[in-house]
């Protein structure tokens, strides 16, 4: 549907990502980003997701081959409230702290927070945020024990995939845009990709 007058750059290579921006009928290509997502001093959760997503998309406007590219690049969080202030949870890893982060959130309304940049030749750099709240079920360990076993989210923020079986231990959500929670903010990329192109 959008022609693009550059080639379009995902960075990421994050399967989720990728089938998101499938969906689109774009031609991309997806790039690892020569950088890593560590904690910075200084930074709170939430400017910790705008902060990753900023660097992923320099880190590859930096390179040479890529100077011409448009450049889409995104991050996203988990945020829970503590006692001690909002706090990031990462990709699981393995059963049982998926298991765990899904006890950690039973019940409960916390905030997923997906950060988009686009990074166009001699454009400003342009980025937006979504931001959904997430109310999870009341469940027992048997049940996330159960689901986990179903959707195997390990590589997933959370521990839950609302496009497969995540409608099990997610109660509502609420955002202006709820293609965010499977990655990538679909609404918010076709507008950005839009204003670029002053259309």
């Amino acid at each position: 549907m959008l022609q693009l007058p550059a080639r379009l750059v995902l960075a990421s290579t994050s399967r989720y990502r990728r089938a998101q921006l499938q969906r689109l009928g774009l031609t991309f290509v997806a790039v690892a980003p020569p950088y890593d997502e560590l904690p910075q001093p200084g930074l709170d959760a939430r400017q910790l997701v705008d902060y990753h997503a900023r660097q992923k998309a320099l880190a590859l406007q930096h390179l040479p081959e890529h100077a011409h590219d448009w450049l889409l690049a995104a991050d996203q969080g988990v945020i829970v409230d503590g006692p001690t202030g909002p706090r990031l949870l990462g990709k699981p890893g393995t059963v049982a702290a998926a298991v765990d982060q899904l006890l950690e959130l039973a019940g409960r309304t916390h905030e997923l927070r997906t950060t988009v940049v686009l990074a166009v030749p001699c454009q400003p750099l342009a980025v937006r945020t979504a931001v959904v709240r997430v109310t999870m079920r009341n469940y027992d360990r048997a049940w996330a024990e159960q689901y986990v076993a179903l959707d195997q989210p390990l590589d997933c923020a959370g521990s839950y995939k609302i496009e497969a079986g995540g409608p099990w231990v997610i109660a509502a959500c609420k955002g202006e845009d709820p293609t965010a929670i499977e990655g990538l903010p679909l609404l918010l990329v076709t507008t950005m990709l839009r204003d670029a192109l002053n259309i």
